[in-house]
C-alpha cells in the first residue's frame, strides 16, 4: 500500500528531475533515510507507484519513440526535420526512467582487477631487483 510521504515524494520526483533524496526531504522523510533513496525505492509502495505511473509498457513505447526522435532546425519560417537523433533528450529522458524502475546499470570500475595485476607487477619487478642485487660481484675495496 502507498503511503502519503512515498506519494509527495514520487511527485516531487516528477516535476523536479528526479533528485530523489530532495525529493524525499520535501515528503517529510528524515535527512539520514533521505541519504538512502533505496530505502524508499525498494518499497512495495514505491514498486506500485512505478507501474502505476511509469509501467513498463509505456517505457517501452517512448523509448522507441524517443531512438526513433529526430532533431529539428528552424530555417527562416520553416522547420525541418535534419533526419539526426536528438540525443541529449534520448540519453536523458531513458536514463531517468531506467534510474526510477531500479533498472540502471551504471558504469562497473575494475579497480580490484587493476590492483591484482598491479600487484603481480610490483611483485615480479621486487623479484627481479632482489635477484639483480645478489648476482652483482661484490664490490671490494682497491689498495
Amino acid at each position: 500500500m502507498v503511503t502519503l510521504r512515498q506519494k509527495k515524494a514520487f511527485k516531487e520526483v516528477a516535476e523536479n528531475g528526479g533528485n530523489l533524496g530532495k525529493a524525499m526531504r520535501k515528503a517529510g522523510y528524515a535527512e539520514v533515510t533521505s541519504k538512502s533513496p533505496v530505502k524508499l525505492t525498494d518499497s512495495l509502495g514505491w514498486q506500485e507507484l512505478m507501474e502505476k505511473y511509469l509501467p513498463d509498457n509505456l517505457l517501452a513505447e517512448k523509448h522507441l519513440k524517443l531512438l526513433n526522435k529526430t532533431e529539428k532546425i528552424i530555417k527562416g519560417t520553416k522547420i525541418l526535420d535534419t533526419g539526426e537523433p536528438e540525443t541529449q533528450a534520448v540519453s536523458k529522458g531513458l536514463e531517468m526512467a531506467y534510474k526510477l524502475k531500479d533498472k540502471f546499470q551504471p558504469t562497473k570500475i575494475k579497480l580490484i582487477d587493476d590492483l591484482e595485476e598491479d600487484d603481480d607487477q610490483i611483485r615480479r619487478e621486487v623479484r627481479r631487483r632482489i635477484r639483480a642485487d645478489i648476482d652483482k660481484p661484490a664490490k671490494t675495496k682497491s689498495t
